[in-house]
């Protein structure tokens, strides 16, 4: 299968992924990036914590036009931390911001959810797609792992995650990686 007929972004994504967000953002439009997506398609990877290509892909694509969010922290930077939500019937959550440059994005891409994974734990699809963008990924490296909350969120099926199992080492690895990295503001 080259891609998929119904591609799309999530209305989630289309919030998120601006620029400005405080979040990874592509320089390009909708379309553009689902050019990149399909061009990547057959280079797709089960998401992190799958074993298939039925529920949740990662699809590898240019880093060229991504702008990271991610500031590699040492003993100088200046953290700053605030109660968020990601959307308004999630949970709160602790978010530390770091100020400083953010990491130089050398590898990127995007998250995609199939119709079926969005139904799961009250999810709903933004639209009649097969597929939904759901994450744009921009980092300094090429397998960067979930954020841990992200992880906990879906293992545990609370509001906003998509079911899934991981196991103690992707959690530790994804603890010790997120350990020395904040999201850049502050």
């Amino acid at each position: 299968m080259t891609a998929p007929p119904g591609l799309g972004w999530s209305d989630f994504a289309r919030r998120r992924y601006v620029r400005g967000s405080g979040h990874t953002w592509y320089d390009g439009t909708e379309a553009e990036l689902l050019d990149l997506v399909r061009a990547g398609w057959a280079g797709r990877r089960p998401g992190q914590g799958r074993t298939d290509l039925d529920t949740v892909v990662i699809v590898p694509v240019d880093p060229a036009r991504f702008t990271g969010s991610t500031v590699l922290v040492d003993e100088d930077t200046t953290l700053s931390a605030s109660l968020v939500r990601r959307e308004p019937e999630e949970e709160p959550y602790v978010e530390v911001c770091a100020a400083g440059s953010c990491e130089e994005v050398r590898h990127a891409s995007v998250v995609l959810y199939s119709a079926a994974a969005l139904d799961l734990n009250g999810g709903a699809r933004s639209r009649d797609f097969d597929w939904e963008v759901v994450a744009l990924l921009a980092s300094a490296v090429a397998e960067e792992p979930m954020d841990p909350l992200t992880m906990a969120r879906n293992m545990l099926a609370r509001p906003g995650g998509t079911p899934c199992d991981y196991t103690a080492r992707e959690f530790a690895e994804s603890v010790w990686y997120w350990a020395r990295r904040a999201k850049a503001g502050g």
